[in-house]
């Protein structure tokens, strides 16, 4: 598994829930460590902010905006008045054809406040990032608990045999071992992805990346299974699948 830091890899579009950790993390990764354009607008902004921009990559370019409310329901519907007053405003002023970006939904797996039928029914939607049948283009990928499993699974061995119930526990989990974000590096990245296919290996879990939406169902069903049994889950971020799907990540 190599990293390539060359990959052109056009518009990619997150839309996140959080308003600070998500923005953090992507920008930590696709600025300070892969050297992309980045651009962002969090909920409560008046505007878009170019945070980095890198002349000779202008052919790839990572915008991450926020949902309007930091909850799963808001998203995937085509009827969306804010994500499209948002997407007019990346067309028109940053050169940013949203029809033909890669859409990643990045969004933790919260119990407490999102239902389990709710957020079945938008991983079986929301299974490409450029086009469904019935809701806007886009590709779910879940956080179990949250996205601070991303941080655990980059240090961390073996991390997904942790688990916990509440991202507020993943959390607290890397401020006692010292996970920072700030230390995220190309080395991380392969590390976290590592993680993944070893999740992967041991639920026996096949997955083909140009039609992740199979095995995203499967990860799902898994996890819920887990946490009806043990009210806890499996500690995985899907974030590495974005990474392999572009090609930054090569998997030998």
């Amino acid at each position: 598994m190599r990293i390539n830091k060359d990959k052109s890899i056009g518009r990619v579009l997150f839309i996140v829930e959080g308003g600070r950790t998500e923005f953090n993390l992507l920008k930590k990764v696709f600025c300070d460590i892969l050297n992309y354009d980045y651009i962002e607008r969090r909920r409560g902004d008046d505007d878009f902010f170019e945070r980095f921009q890198n002349k000779e990559r202008s052919t790839s370019k990572v915008a991450v905006i926020n949902s309007k409310e930091s909850h799963i329901s808001y998203i995937g519907t085509n009827e969306d008045e804010y994500l499209d007053e948002l997407f007019a405003i990346l067309v028109s002023e940053y050169n940013f054809p949203v029809d033909r970006a890669a859409i990643f939904y990045l969004f933790d797996r919260d119990p407490l406040s999102n239902t389990r039928d709710l957020v079945e029914k938008l991983v079986n939607g929301l299974q490409d990032p450029y086009e469904n049948e019935e809701l806007r283009g886009g590709l779910l990928l879940l956080s179990y608990p949250a996205v601070e499993s991303y941080i655990i699974s980059s240090f961390k061995e073996d991390a997904h045999f942790l688990n916990f119930e509440l991202g507020s526990e993943a959390k607290n989990f890397n401020n006692a071992n010292s996970y920072m974000l700030n230390n995220l590096s190309s080395k991380t990245i392969i590390k976290a992805t590592n993680e993944l296919m070893k999740y992967l290996k041991v639920e026996k879990i096949d997955f083909d990346i140009d039609n992740f939406s199979k095995a995203n169902i499967e990860i799902f069903n898994k996890q819920e299974e887990f946490y009806r049994k043990n009210s806890k889950y499996k500690v995985l971020s899907l974030l590495s699948v974005v990474f392999i799907y572009l090609g930054i990540i090569e998997v030998e």
